[in-house]
């Protein structure tokens, strides 16, 4: 049974390894150079690849074939152009290279073919499958993924000499080169939790390299000779000085890193090739910075951490004091001004007592020692004549001083025994006959790493392979509860009274993954079998009290009218069934009660695309929207509504001045940062404008409630009156709530209750079907309506009301959207 023992941090700027050892922890270091660190840099020239160093020093010769700062793409469209090769390389592609040269680090002759790659706690699930993808084509077999703050906690809490961390909590401040997150992490019971979160995939030390650039670079060489906007000219793939710019993102890098040690620094670009102005003259700039010039750069983004800081603080009812320390980690924290800043604003005891560089990869190595590798070859006995399997259960880390050891045997023990040793020669079993269960406990050392021998011996002590050979136990470390889901995932439905769709939440933020649940839907249209027509399951990520436009898809499962079995008629109920994995791969199945069919798939989430017209185009829809809200509020007398859309309209046309910057092959990731904050806009209008809807929802629902109730008290059965008792009895959660989202989601359970009811009465039936025969010549499918229709007629004759329902529903699927009713809508995703 193998342990997966290697953990990497993939990062922006550097990328390390590390190994779990027999209760150590080794980071390995480059056998050229001997550096723990690998700069997550690529080069390409002619047919010869360059990571690292040397991939870096390279880019002053040929800029436009070196690329790095990908991290911050993982899973876009986007793709990196390289001068060398004559083609594009994907930031998965790139990744891998640096995964691939991680790999030669290890000269211990190991085969490292399984790994624990960290991520931001804030990634989403596009950001984090691109990252897995990366490990796969590394040529990994096995891709275990962990957040960031998780792994950082474990290097501090299991480091040798640690302080008792029991029942105490912490944040963890991890600023890296190009991510930023801050995480609430609690240790009860000797496993590590995080609570809470707040981050942003698009701030890291690169933004602040780029702050240097944009705001003392350029204008020192704007002084010195004549250009034509340099800095549009330097961030677009076409712009005169592209090549330029990584190399004085590069030399912007060493500076800031100089001025973490000294008061100021110089950056020297005599030596940068081909440095000219528009006319062709050569400058030769030396730029001095100080120290007090970059802290005036990077306060409001340092400040804006702390804000992020203070939100875990409130949501969690907690002050400062019950925090025990800012455990900070990344390489950004090297700057004394963020230790400094974030002391000063929280009142918290900054912790700097682990190395921020290697941190990451240490825990991530600690946590991958506790991972078994899935579908492990050694997890079950090779083929033999005794045909035996060993399945073992025990905690790899223990605060106690024993550990319970229990083992189930399959196959045929007669005359086998076994026996279990600790390697200090403190333990013994003893010799004892093998069965088909196994207890013992075993005593630990200390605060130190046990290692016990298992063997399973025939009558001759003749060694029988079972799969096991030892049993490791970590006494005194700390492991992990599991890890959180950073956003909601919903499940996006159609909302009948709305001509619209609206969220069902099937995992909560903060759900400690993997995770399971179930949820029941019922078809909204009829399938015809060998159709066209299709029910789709979506899935997307943020906040489930925000509309679907708002936040990210993350798949479709498809089910089309040619791939039933049989029609499946509307008001069929489909079982959903979801698995997110700990690494965060999605599964979604359905099983189709109307047709006996399942179906199930994991979803593979397209890259994210954000061209830059179509945001433009976004963001202008977006001041629209504002605008006509301000003049709705306005109509209603309610001016404080006004002047908090005033400013998510200024904001806006903020964002609308910088995308109108952006040129179409701009280089950086501005497009995303503004489509991140585009969405956070338009989530902050439907929150501010959720009163209106709050009005309008509670007055429908009263409406609906009131109808349904007399319906079924009229003609309903015992399961309407069950679906109308579980609205009203959970009226208290969400009448009073705050998110009309809960409540239009009670509107739209009335609604469909009310038409299952009078679709099953003949006078219902009867008014619906000759009201469809007059509206005959205009629907989509006339010879398909002549043909229901005389089907109908026969039903009618005969009384026959359960078919005659079918019909009218495949009627309804038949009609122009534009002549539907509230009960026949056209709906969506084809599920309610």
């Amino acid at each position: 049974m193998s342990t997966i023992n290697f953990g990497i941090d993939l990062g922006t700027t550097n990328s390390l390894i590390a190994r779990f050892n027999r209760g150590q922890v080794e980071v390995f270091k480059n056998p050229i150079g001997f550096k723990e660190t690998l700069p997550s840099v690529v080069a390409f020239r002619n047919d010869r690849i360059m990571v690292g160093d040397t991939a870096r020093v390279y880019a002053e010769k040929d800029a436009k074939s070196v690329v790095s700062r990908f991290k911050r793409k993982m899973g876009t469209s986007e793709t990196f152009k390289i001068k060398s090769v004559n083609g594009s390389k994907t930031p998965t592609e790139l990744s891998a290279f640096v995964l691939k040269e991680l790999k030669n680090f290890v000269q211990s002759g190991e085969q490292v073919d399984a790994a624990c790659i960290t991520i931001p706690a804030s990634f989403d699930t596009l950001q984090s499958n691109a990252t897995k993808e990366a490990g796969k084509l590394a040529g990994f077999k096995h891709v275990l993924l962990l957040q960031e703050p998780i792994a950082a906690s474990l290097a501090y809490a299991n480091r040798t000499g640690a302080q008792d961390l029991r029942n105490s909590q912490w944040i963890v401040y991890d600023f890296g080169g190009g991510t930023f997150d801050v995480a609430l992490v609690k240790i009860v019971e000797g496993e590590l939790t995080v609570v809470d979160h707040e981050g942003d995939n698009y701030l890291g030390g690169t933004d602040f390299d780029a702050l240097i650039v944009e705001k003392l670079i350029v204008p020192a060489l704007e002084r010195r000779g004549r250009f034509d906007d340099l800095l549009a000219q330097l961030r677009s793939e076409s712009g005169r000085y592209s090549s330029l710019y990584p190399v004085l993102l590069q030399k912007a890098e060493e500076a800031k890193m100089e001025l973490s040690a000294k008061s100021s620094a110089e950056i020297d670009l005599g030596m940068v090739r081909n440095l000219e102005d528009d006319d062709g003259k050569s400058l030769d700039a030396l730029i001095s910075i100080t120290r007090s010039e970059y802290e005036g750069l990077i306060k409001e983004a340092v400040d804006g951490t702390a804000v992020m800081l203070k939100k875990i603080l409130t949501r969690n009812s907690l002050q400062p004091a019950d925090l025990k320390f800012v455990l900070m980690v990344g390489g950004t924290t090297y700057t004394p001004f963020v230790r400094k800043r974030i002391e000063e604003l929280l009142g918290i005891p900054v912790n700097t007592d682990i190395d921020p560089t290697n941190a990451i990869a240490v825990g991530a190595a600690f946590f991958s020692a506790t991972r078994e590798i899935a579908g492990d070859a050694q997890s079950s006995a090779a083929p033999t004549a005794r045909s035996l399997k060993l399945r073992v259960n025990y905690n790899r880390n223990s605060q106690d001083d024993e550990e319970a050891f229990n083992a189930k045997a399959e196959g045929n023990l007669a005359g086998l025994f076994y026996r279990i040793q600790r390697d200090d020669g403190a333990f013994d079993s003893g010799l004892k006959a093998l069965t088909s269960r196994i207890s013992e406990d075993l005593p630990l050392r200390a605060g130190a790493y046990n290692v016990f021998s298992f063997k399973v011996v025939d009558g001759q002590g003749t060694a029988i392979p079972c799969g096991v050979d030892t049993i490791q136990i970590a006494q005194g470390r700390y492991s992990v509860a599991g890890q959180m889901l950073p956003e909601d995932l919903s499940l996006v439905k159609d909302d009948v009274a709305k001509n619209d769709t609206r969220l069902e939440c099937v995992f909560t933020r903060n759900t400690v993954l993997p995770a399971k649940a179930k949820r029941t839907v019922e078809v909204a249209k009829s399938i015809l079998k060998g159709s066209t027509d299709e029910i789709r399951i979506i899935i997307v990520e943020g906040s489930a009290e925000h509309h679907s436009s708002t936040n990210k898809p993350l798949g479709v499962l498809r089910i089309t009218g040619s791939q039933l079995s049989k029609d499946l008629l509307r008001g069929t109920e489909v079982d959903l069934s979801f698995t997110m994995s700990e690494s965060r791969d999605l599964t979604v199945s359905a099983y189709l009660n109307g047709t006996g069919q399942e179906f199930s798939q994991v979803f593979d989430p397209k890259a994210r695309s954000v061209p830059v017209a179509i945001l433009s185009t976004e963001l202008m829809q977006l001041e629209e929207l504002i605008q006509q809200e301000q003049e709705t509020a306005q109509d209603n007398q309610k001016p404080q509504l006004v002047a908090e859309l005033d400013k998510l309209l200024e904001q806006t046309q903020a964002l609308m001045s910088q995308a109108s910057k952006l040129a179409s092959d701009d280089v950086t990731d501005d497009r995303f940062k503004l489509e991140d904050r585009k969405r956070q806009v338009a989530q902050s209008v439907f929150q501010m404008t959720s009163t209106k809807r709050l009005d309008a929802g509670r007055k429908a629902y009263r409406e609906s409630r009131k109808l349904a109730a007399e319906l079924v008290q009229k003609h309903g059965n015992d399961r309407d009156r069950h679906r109308l008792a579980d609205v009203v009895n959970a009226e208290a959660a969400f009448i009073e709530s705050t998110n009309p989202e809960r409540i239009e989601a009670a509107v739209s359970e009335l609604e469909a209750l009310r038409y299952s009811i009078l679709i099953r009465l003949p006078d219902f039936q009867i008014a619906m079907f000759e009201r469809l025969m007059s509206d005959q010549p205009s629907m989509n499918d006339p010879v398909q309506a002549r043909q229901l229709i005389e089907a109908g007629k026969s039903h009618l004759r005969q009384e026959r009301w359960q078919d005659l329902a079918q019909v009218v529903g495949r009627l309804l699927d038949l009609l122009p959207d534009r002549e539907r009713t509230v009960e026949e809508i056209r709906l969506h995703t084809g599920i309610m």
